[in-house]
């Protein structure tokens, strides 16, 4: 792609940064980022079971590391699988946990601030548990005991598991099940798409529950398993619908206004959207997880131009990592690098205050940049 030139907009293709890793200047399995101040970015990893390194990272659009908090010890062991991340006015840090249905906050320095949310999974309950209950677990393994594993990554017998925990449901107002998607309007309000729900809840900061608006179906305003949210100048909410293969815009209560894309082949046609941002012109941005692409629609829905990822040099912290690595970079220049440059499964999309589109790959654990240019004007047809 490199520059896209369509409808009076041109998209170039800018730079990129990160790298995957399990600690320090990279990221593993990034599933959602949220700005902060002075281009500040915060990356969500969510890692691997087998290779637990989910957490936070925060650096900025310089390549600037500042700080991370990650792995198996994440929130002591008690957010296993982090699936979202915002940030408030204040520069706190929300992040959503798919296994407990909790949400946990933190300040601007990784401080951890508190946590709030129901701790049950989608009707069974998920005991708190501490360092000491490793001890236990280990005592158990040693003994034969049968093991089974829970939410923190560690494991425990299945019948001593049986007793902590009992039916619960989590459908009720202000319950969560496999949140995946959070935002903040201009009144500290955050929205959450309780994915497994098939709704969109709204929170106070501290948690109080302020409404609720969406139920499953594949209609107009229905939704089925929503993932990304975003708002738009005007407090109007877009629902990433991950199952319906679509987009739905909201009113900040819950009116269905408009849809974007659909299941097809055609232009425009979405597979599996997991996020959706809009920017000041009023043009929506999605990621397909499925289809590897970022799709841009004009603000009345039509189809203007597709992403399909254009990174041709390593990040600042991959070429750190392989200065000592001369094999690895004269490989590098024999292999042909085309697949490299493509999205793998892109999983986030938002635009900075510059114009800066910034994508996240899930699989690549990077972030391609691309810029919106702003103010363009057609040249005169006689040049």
């Amino acid at each position: 792609m490199r520059t896209k030139y369509v409808d009076g907009r041109i998209y170039n293709y800018d730079y990129t940064m990160g790298c995957s890793g399990v600690g320090g200047k990279n990221f593993f399995y990034p599933v959602d980022f949220a700005r902060g101040s002075e281009g500040s970015l915060y990356v969500l990893s969510k890692g691997m079971e087998w290779f637990p390194s989910q957490g936070i990272t925060k650096c900025n659009m310089n390549h600037e590391f500042f700080w991370e908090d990650r792995g198996r010890g994440f929130m002591d062991g008690q957010a296993p699988q982090p699936s979202s991340i915002a940030v408030d006015s204040q520069e706190h840090v929300y992040v959503s946990e798919e296994l407990t249905n909790r949400i946990f906050i933190f300040d601007r320095d990784g401080n951890r601030v508190g946590n709030w949310g129901s701790g049950h999974q989608g009707g069974i309950h998920i005991p708190d548990r501490g360092s000491d209950d490793a001890v236990v677990d280990r005592a158990n393994y040693e003994a034969g005991g049968g093991l089974m594993p829970i939410a923190n990554n560690f494991t425990m017998p299945f019948e001593h598991y049986l007793k902590k925990v009992g039916a619960m449901d989590t459908s009720g107002d202000g319950e969560l099940n496999g949140p995946n998607g959070l935002t903040f309007d201009q009144e500290d309000r955050l929205f959450i798409a309780d994915s497994y729900n098939h709704r969109v809840q709204i929170f106070a900061t501290d948690g109080t529950f302020l409404g609720k608006w969406g139920s499953y179906g594949k209609g107009p305003g229905e939704l089925n398993l929503p993932w990304g949210l975003a708002i738009d100048k005007d407090g109007n909410v877009y629902v990433a619908d991950w199952g319906n293969s679509r987009v739905q815009k909201f009113s900040n209560d819950g009116h269905y206004l408009a849809t974007f894309g659909a299941l097809g082949s055609g232009e425009g046609a979405l597979y599996r959207p997991s996020s959706v941002a809009v920017d000041k012109d009023g043009d929506v941005y999605v990621t397909d997880y499925d289809a590897h692409r970022v799709f841009i629609y004009d603000s009345k829905g039509n189809y203007l131009v597709s992403f399909e990822g254009d990174s041709e040099q390593l990040s600042p912290w991959v070429l750190e990592r392989y200065a000592h690595e001369g094999d690895k970079m004269r490989a590098r220049k024999r292999a042909d690098l085309s697949r490299e440059r493509k999205f793998r499964w892109p999983v986030k999309v938002d635009l900075d205050d510059e114009g800066r589109i910034i994508v996240l790959e899930a699989i690549s654990a990077r972030l391609q940049i691309y810029v919106k240019e702003q103010d363009w004007v057609d040249p005169p047809e006689n040049l």
